[in-house]
């Protein structure tokens, strides 16, 4: 291939290759070229080693990529071994791109039975007379008879006989395009023939000529192509994993992420970092330099790896310093693009003390990866991937999968995000552009994992109302008082007047006692929600057809559900903020039985199979008490929640934005009393209070207290007191408020007095 005219697919050399590496299998946990370099030693023939790098060029000829200087590289190493180097030629160069397959990682990391094959595939054939070869060559199918019926001798080979079956159906294509399809996989070509089954007249047990019945339909249809079976539009029709309509949701909601111009700065800058400091750190553990312990126990520090996983590998380091030392070269050193060999090579050697459970274990290997190249190869978390494997249809990993298949998965799936989203006009630069997107559009939606003991569960936290109280100027008995009603009933509802700060009180007690705030669902009410989107309800989808159909999905309750009972043993919460706005008769429906019993189930009215709620999941809602709409919650809802007060004239209400202004801007204390004389004129109404949060503000300045006062405070009197005739807006301006205060009010010091104004110069 690479010197045409010289014979070096001889029998010769073909036996000198079959003598160093089928008949010598290195069964090391080392690198492919590693192991690879060693069989061919110094002694071997120039013609030998081009021989290897030929095999290698035909093995990895179907490899999707856009770049195929990986490739390339692996060949030239190879090549850069003989005593007599040759350069492979423009054109097969060329050719290296754009392949024709994404063939898994087990086709990566058997590397040395795919070529083994290859190798031993033309020996046999050379054992062939002319005559038998050239009947070969014109019969496709027996050609396929040949390559599948032989007997095959190596050790390599013999061993594991499904090994090679990729290689094999490659092989096929590229003798036969005109008759094979270009699928690699047996599964494929058997789910095809299955979802196609009615266009072929003449049954088949071969699944290949089965597909030549199917290719004219689907060609009159979608148009021909070596890779019609894999175009959106019909792979949706016989991948159950692929769902067209889903792909463009997510990248939809990509698009949405990315049109935000924050992908920069949340995800990609500090990854960036993140893979400097690791890079810097691989150079020292390849040149074993003295600074690389601290340099990898920094590299690995951040959001990426769980502190109980940092801890724990930190830990192995300064134990064992040499064995750490060792099992960091395998997955560092050298250039090719492996990743399977290289997680396989570490995960080897990496004591179950230092990283246990497979999903714990693949994200420490990722996070190290990106000392390699942070853009090719970016961090990976369990439950993060396995979200954008349910959103898109993509499927997921078997159960018992390893790390390295785990992570050969989710480097399969970015490479298909990155197709679809440039199919629909999404451009990604690289898998990190991917993975971080993924990351995003993941949180809210799926139980993140956090990498901890076992199989990348979650570690439980401990939650810590003393954080929360300082945090909120709250008492912490306020705060606790809170816990124990929702331990009691498993629902409260936070009410009083807007600006009291239920809302944020709510999300933050929930994501402080959930221990995180991927296990906190938010949804507001509004007078047009309904049963089908809290509960569930049928929904319109649109088929790859181009008509519609109508499918069951669940609402935001029945999703929270959903996530609760998947960590039976961690809390989740679902805040429902201005509950009162919706029609809770009918949101909630049947709900009301399950609120009271959670350890009962029913029936709900789109479904057949019987429902109830976990008893892990929590219920705040927030309750604005000025809206007129609060006479629409009845006494059963009311009797089903406990009910919290917030009340400016009330503890721990009342005195909080002192308290706040006390400890951030002292000298803008005379806030408070502007607010609470302005609440003692609003005396007719104690649900119509101004409550603190308007001021609870970073950097408050008293510009910033004019605007606020005059933008948002006052409108909101003014709806207030309308109809009650006078000029009574005069009252409540901020100049008459701060001067009135003083009068009525004169000065006092001892601790908690009212305390007097000085009106402004």
């Amino acid at each position: 291939m690479f010197t045409p005219g010289e014979p070096i697919w001889s029998s010769r050399w073909l036996s000198g290759l079959r003598e160093r590496f089928l008949d010598n299998p290195d069964t090391s946990k080392r690198k492919f070229l590693e192991k690879l370099r060693d069989q061919l030693d110094p002694t071997t023939p120039a013609q030998v080693h081009q021989l290897m790098a030929e095999a290698l060029y035909f093995h990895r000829l179907i490899v999707s990529t856009r770049d195929g200087s990986a490739k390339r590289q692996d060949i030239e190493t190879v090549l850069g071994w003989s005593s007599a180097p040759v350069a492979i030629p423009e054109e097969l160069i060329q050719g290296l791109t754009p392949g024709i397959a994404n063939p898994g990682q087990y086709f990566h990391v058997k590397r040395p039975n795919q070529i083994g094959f290859l190798v031993e595939f033309v020996e046999l054939w050379k054992e062939l007379g002319d005559d038998e070869q050239a009947r070969l060559l014109e019969d496709a199918w027996a050609f396929k008879s040949f390559a599948m019926e032989r007997e095959f001798r190596s050790k390599t080979l013999t061993g594991e006989p499904n090994s090679y079956r990729t290689q094999r159906e490659a092989l096929l294509h590229l003798v036969f395009p005109d008759v094979f399809e270009a699928i690699v996989s047996t599964n494929h070509k058997h789910w095809v023939a299955g979802a196609f089954a009615k266009f072929i007249e003449e049954p088949a047990e071969d699944v290949d000529r089965r597909l030549t019945q199917i290719r004219p339909e689907i060609e009159a249809k979608y148009g021909g192509g070596d890779y019609v079976y894999y175009l959106p539009e019909v792979r949706s029709l016989w991948d159950s994993r692929y769902s067209e309509d889903l792909w463009s949701g997510f990248v939809r909601r990509a698009q949405e992420y990315c049109n935000t111009g924050q992908l920069e700065v949340e995800e990609i800058e500090y990854k960036l970092v993140t893979g400097g400091r690791l890079a810097a750190a691989r150079r020292a553990v390849i040149e074993e330099a003295e600074d690389w312990t601290d340099l990898v126990k920094s590299g690995i520090g951040g959001n990426l790896v769980h502190p109980i996983q940092q801890q724990k590998f930190r830990g192995w380091i300064d134990e064992s310093p040499r064995e750490s030392l060792f099992a960091l070269q395998m997955l560092w050193e050298g250039d090719e693009d492996n990743p399977g060999e290289r997680i396989d090579s570490f995960c080897e050697l990496l004591p179950s003390h230092a990283s246990s459970g497979a999903g714990t274990r693949t994200t420490l290997s990722s996070v190290l990866l990106m000392g390699l190249n942070v853009e090719q190869y970016p961090p990976f978390r369990v439950n993060v991937f396995n979200s954008g494997y349910r959103q898109t249809g993509y499927g997921e990993p078997e159960g018992a999968a390893g790390e390295a298949e785990l992570y050969e998965w989710a480097l399969g799936f970015l490479d298909q995000f990155i197709e679809e989203a440039s199919n629909r006009g999404l451009e990604l630069r690289h898998r990190l552009d991917a993975q971080s997107v993924v990351w995003q559009l993941a949180r809210g939606l799926d139980e993140p994992a956090v990498d901890g003991p076992g199989n990348g569960e979650e570690v439980k936290h401990e939650p810590s109302l003393d954080a929360l109280a300082a945090r909120t100027y709250l008492p912490k008995s306020f705060l606790e008082e809170i816990r124990v009603l929702l331990e009691d009933k498993r629902q409260v509802i936070f009410q009083g007047p807007p600006g009291t700060g239920k809302t944020y009180i709510a999300q933050a007690l929930a994501e402080t006692l959930a221990g995180s705030e991927h296990r906190v669902t938010l949804v507001q009410f509004h007078p047009d929600y309904a049963y089908e989107q809290f509960i569930q309800g049928y929904r319109p989808r649109s088929l790859p057809s181009g008509q519609i159909t109508w499918e069951i999905r669940n609402g935001t309750l029945l999703q929270a559900a959903e996530r609760a009972q998947k960590v039976p043993g961690l809390a989740h919460y679902l805040v429902i903020d201005e509950i009162n706005r919706g029609n809770l008769a009918k949101v909630f429906g049947e709900l009301y039985f399950l609120l009271e019993y959670r350890d009962r189930a029913m029936r709900l009215q789109y479904s057949d199979q019987p429902f109830s709620l976990p008893s892990n999941l929590y219920i705040i809602g927030t309750m604005n008490t000025a809206d007129r709409s609060i006479a629409l919650v009845d006494l059963a809802l009311r009797r089903r929640f406990h009910f919290v007060e917030f009340h400016p004239d009330a503890p721990p209400i009342a005195g909080l934005l002192r308290r706040y202004l006390k400890d951030t801007s002292p000298d803008l204390e005379w806030v408070a009393d502007v607010v609470e004389r302005a609440n003692e004129l609003l005396q007719q109404d104690r649900h119509a209070a101004i409550g603190p949060s308007y001021f609870m503000k970073p950097n408050l300045d008293e510009n910033s207290v004019e605007r606020i006062w005059e933008h948002n405070v006052r409108p909101y009197i003014q709806e207030l007191v309308f109809g009650y005739g006078g000029n009574r807006m005069e009252e409540f301006t901020l100049e008459n408020l701060r001067r009135g205060k003083a009068a009525d009010h004169p000065r006092d010091d001892h601790e908690g007095g009212p305390e007097g104004i000085t009106p402004k110069e």
